[in-house]
């Protein structure tokens, strides 16, 4: 926990595409200034900050941001400026809660600096103030070729689910016999030749031949589409070869896939954002709330952790209670549920016990890192 002193302050950020509100305060919540500025003037913004004394005293509050403040943190990043991410939770929270419901971008950010005095614990250090070049280098590459590969997935699958409705209208029930796997490249291949012929035949009715040469161009789609998800894979297959950690969580945890490994340290970036196994788990979304009453004490699922994160972790635990899944995953998985546990709920906690696996691989990934450096 930090302590903030009287020469603290704290600057609330609410972030755009364009343009960008500050708010600074005081450790008291009291407002010693605000500032509007664009992305074109990073550099008015970071000599504003200055004015209020030492860069070890001010701490700037940012929302867990995307793509919109990528210029800002790079900006405050290299000017030296320590900054750490609010979950916009908390700031919704802090609107619900207040008797002034009103919004703009001045009282957002507001709320993100106050979230930020009062709820410190709950927020993290941005990665790309605590991560090394080459962790976050990995890191960005990695989150943009998965987020293009689940895009291309999406559509791959929802072209498969249209593609079996039409093949099953033209050609029956029978479809798909004479193929082990329908969407095979060479079943697909053998499809269009088909229908290719088909629409030459001059008997052909005007609803046959329609219906024939539109599945003839989602055949053409999904081709493309599996042929990009398996390029952006063998990309980010060698990306990911060149990181000890996603080679550690692959090589040490079963269930975890050269993706799911990738998946994970695109989200986490560095582990040293994280103190404590408590705190990662939290941030994945594991870590059960409590709501307690007098003797009534009551475990609730956790549904503001980061989804990809909590998804990753979800895949793994699946693996491990799978036919040829884990010895100890199992046994752990079997152990809850004689505890009278529901499979769902055993599924949560063996997913917690993984987080924590992961958690130990990472922090050893990364002590094996500094002990290399300091060996050169």
């Amino acid at each position: 926990m930090m302590t903030f002193t009287p020469s603290s302050v704290v600057v609330g950020v609410d972030v755009h595409k364009f343009s960008h509100t500050a708010v600074a305060m005081d450790p008291w919540g009291q407002e010693k200034g605000r500032l509007e500025f664009t992305n074109d003037r990073l550099a008015e913004y970071a000599e504003w900050l200055q004015s209020f004394g030492k860069k070890e005293d001010i701490l700037v509050a940012l929302e867990d941001v995307n793509c919109y403040g990528v210029h800002l943190v790079s900006a405050l990043t290299t000017e030296g400026f320590a900054i750490r991410y609010v979950p916009a939770i908390l700031t919704e929270r802090e609107r619900k809660q207040s008797t002034k419901r009103h919004k703009s971008d001045v009282v957002d950010a507001t709320r993100v600096g106050k979230v930020m005095l009062t709820k410190y614990e709950q927020t993290l250090p941005a990665k790309e103030s605590i991560a090394g070049e080459k962790e976050l280098a990995t890191a960005h590459a990695l989150e943009l070729m998965l987020t293009e590969r689940r895009d291309l997935v999406k559509g791959q699958t929802i072209l498969k689910n249209q593609l079996h409705a039409l093949l099953h209208q033209h050609y029956g029930d029978h479809y798909g016999d004479e193929f082990r796997k329908p969407f095979h490249p060479s079943s697909v291949g053998q499809y269009v030749e088909r229908l290719t012929a088909e629409l030459t035949m001059t008997e052909l009715s005007t609803e046959k031949s329609i219906m024939a040469a539109t599945i003839i161009r989602r055949l053409t789609r999904l081709t493309l589409l599996t042929e990009q998800i398996k390029e952006i894979t063998k990309k980010m297959t060698a990306v990911a070869k060149d990181s000890l950690d996603v080679l550690a969580l692959s090589a040490h945890i079963h269930g975890c896939g050269m993706v799911t490994a990738a998946t994970i340290m695109a989200e986490v970036a560095t582990i040293k954002r994280f103190a404590t196994e408590d705190k990662f788990a939290m941030y994945a979304g594991v870590a059960p709330t409590e709501h307690s009453s007098g003797s009534r004490n009551r475990l609730h699922t956790n549904p503001f952790g980061n989804r990809q994160l909590n998804r990753a972790l979800h895949t793994i635990a699946l693996g491990q209670i799978a036919c040829k899944g884990d010895k100890q995953g199992k046994e752990y998985y079997a152990k809850k549920l004689k505890e009278g546990k529901t499979k769902l709920w055993a599924l949560r906690c063996l997913k917690r016990q993984v987080a924590n696996n992961v958690f130990r691989i990472l922090k050893t990934s990364a002590a094996a890192k500094l002990a290399s450096e300091a060996a050169r």
